[in-house]
């Protein structure tokens, strides 16, 4: 499998501290290491506070896994899952 680099936005309903809180947590970093999940960077747009970034490492499809196994407990803190967007980049 191939290493891969995923760009991720999306739209909070909360507000950034409170997401980050969590995405910070044990827990979530329980569920990322799950899935062989690396988070490399999380940050907020400087002019839209409910904007959000994520940059993963990750072996090709575990992100998605992911998701899926852990989309209502996402969902849960205030993500807007109809915003999520990503980009897959891949060394070349």
């Amino acid at each position: 499998m191939a290493l891969e680099t995923t760009v991720v936005t999306f739209t909070l309903n909360g507000t950034f501290a409170e997401w980050s809180t969590i995405f910070d947590s044990d827990e979530a970093n329980k569920r990322h290491a799950e899935y062989g999940i690396t988070p490399l960077y999380r940050g907020v747009n400087k002019a839209d506070p409910q904007r959000v970034i994520v940059i993963h490492q990750h072996q090709t499809g575990d992100l998605d896994k992911f998701l899926v196994a852990n989309s209502d407990w996402i969902a849960t803190h205030d993500v807007d899952m109809t915003s999520f967007a990503q980009e897959v980049w891949i060394a070349g």
